[in-house]
């Protein structure tokens, strides 16, 4: 079944890439709408974004709470970065083969959403604390968790976390790894441990729908 799609969001990568991510991986054609945004200070989150403004005034954005990004699928508007990829991991067929495969994906997915909430903890350090605690994150904290996530990826085939295909969980971490911090080399690094999430994370990687989609997205800074 083919849905007309519209991805909407800020023209960055933050909380829209995995399903940007996931729709290339899957050849979808939709729209790749982008507000533009000028980032004046991240730190104050002062921010030029006169479009979405305007349209948030007109209550353009209301079924998404005045929240981006949102999936617009014929129509009928879908919001929540993770609910949207849900979504396509249902449509594309990524939420492995039985309820508890679906289960194991879905818990995979929501472990790295709760890393990404602690390391956005040490982000928010005082400016005097950040560099260490940011130092202990990638050498102590990151790394321990990464070793322990190890436990509950799957060994029926050495590229995929859970069953014999690729799933929304390779994704979300192939995302994680490679995408969501800015320090590539120390996240590289917080894997040394966890050789199945490695071999998972290179294997996403090397697919030519993923390297064609990083190879032309737009560059932007976040």
């Amino acid at each position: 079944l083919m849905y007309k799609m519209k991805l909407v969001y800020f023209n960055g990568r933050g909380l829209a890439e995995t399903s940007r991510i996931i729709l290339a991986l899957n050849d979808a054609k939709y729209e790749d709408f982008r507000y533009p945004l000028k980032i004046i200070d991240w730190a104050t989150h002062n921010m030029e974004r006169a479009e979405f403004l305007k349209d948030k005034s007109d209550n353009k954005l209301l079924m998404s709470l005045n929240k981006l990004p949102f999936l617009e699928v014929d129509g009928e508007v879908l919001s929540q970065s993770k609910t949207i990829e849900r979504f396509l991991g249902r449509k594309f067929n990524m939420m492995g083969d039985t309820d508890i495969s679906a289960g194991r994906i879905d818990a995979l997915c929501e472990y790295v959403r709760d890393f990404k909430d602690v390391y956005q903890s040490v982000r928010k350090l005082p400016e005097d604390e950040k560099v260490d605690g940011l130092n202990k994150w990638f050498n102590e904290t990151l790394l321990e968790k990464l070793e322990l996530l190890e436990n509950i990826l799957c060994n029926e085939h050495e590229h995929f976390s859970v069953g014999t295909r690729i799933s929304l969980a390779d994704v979300v971490l192939y995302a994680f790894i490679t995408q969501f911090f800015d320090d590539k080399e120390a996240v590289l690094k917080s894997t040394k441990n966890s050789p199945k999430l490695r071999k998972i994370v290179e294997y996403v990687g090397s697919l030519d729908q993923i390297k064609s989609w990083i190879k032309r997205r737009p560059e932007t800074n976040f």
